[in-house]
């Protein structure tokens, strides 16, 4: 494994908005580049820019896919973006094994490959399903594809030895 990983802990918080149902969280990263909504969710942001992509299960989604919310935390205002009302999924206190891509466009497929749910066991960890979600990073320096991001995973420690 050649990601450079930290944990971190997070209390509860909300991530705000666009979101949809879908089988793969590209197709909105890919309209919302495109059409406008990134500068502009940037902006909803306030002082804290970054924009989280939160893959989440959702009980209306058919099989194999899930919804993926591409938002703020703490909007500096209002609960519509250029007319389109915005979706707010709140998100549990955790634990946070936070993974550092240098290049997205380069690392994003290799990452997946290497399978981030085998990686936190390897260092000890196991997902938290309770959380139930994980989330992409874009921080305000992410401009271009080739740019560095994040991914959040929500864990736990892993139980170590014997119960009887």
């Amino acid at each position: 494994m050649m990601h450079r990983t930290v944990y971190q802990e997070w209390p509860a918080f909300t991530i705000t908005g666009v979101s949809i149902i879908t089988a793969s969280g590209g197709e909105l990263f890919d309209a919302v580049r495109r059409d406008g909504r990134w500068e502009a969710l940037r902006r909803l942001g306030g002082e804290d820019a970054t924009l989280y992509g939160v893959a989440s299960f959702d009980k209306a989604a058919p099989q194999d896919s899930y919804r993926y919310t591409l938002g703020v935390k703490d909007p500096a205002a209002g609960d519509q973006l250029a007319g389109e009302e915005l979706f707010s999924l709140p998100i549990r206190q955790a634990g946070w094994l936070v993974f550092a891509l240098d290049d997205f466009v380069t690392q994003w497929g290799q990452f997946w490959r290497d399978d981030p749910y085998r990686m936190v066991q390897e260092l000890g960890w196991v997902y938290d399903a309770k959380v139930g979600l994980h989330i992409d990073v874009f921080s305000p320096a992410f401009v271009a594809e080739h740019d560095p991001v994040s991914f959040m995973m929500p864990v736990k420690r892993a139980a170590t030895g014997k119960s009887s």
